[in-house]
């Protein structure tokens, strides 16, 4: 199988009613960097895009017509879960758990304001 260097052999594919404003807060929340962002029609709409996470891709676009959105849930390990977990609540998010240790280390929830949750959990 020959996968190109940039990409993983699975990587999530997000269809959103907001995909510019879920851009934008992946960027705040993770230091989501643009790895590709191909416009749609409208100004602030996305026909396809990838974010890069540490070593991650993440896959999105805006819903439409015939691609309705579908929500997801994503476990991420992260540098920081205090600082991530903060910057989501400061970015309308809804706690579904709070920061606290866990037998498998250091763990917090959210669902972002366009449905995903994500599972944080602090990497050693």
């Amino acid at each position: 199988m020959n996968i190109p260097n940039n990409y993983l052999p699975v990587m999530p594919y997000l269809v959103l009613d907001k995909a510019y404003e879920f851009m934008e807060f992946c960027k705040y929340v993770f230091g989501a960097t643009e790895q590709m962002i191909v416009p749609g029609q409208d100004t602030r709409a996305i026909m396809h895009g990838e974010l890069k996470i540490h070593d991650a891709i993440i896959m999105f676009a805006n819903s439409n017509e015939n691609w309705k959105q579908k929500t997801s849930g994503t476990f991420i390990f992260v540098t920081n879960v205090d600082d991530v977990y903060k910057k989501a609540m400061e970015s309308k998010s809804i706690s579904l758990q709070q920061p606290v240790k866990q037998d498998y280390g250091y763990s917090a929830g959210f669902e972002d304001p366009f449905g995903n949750h994500w599972w944080i959990t602090q990497g050693e």
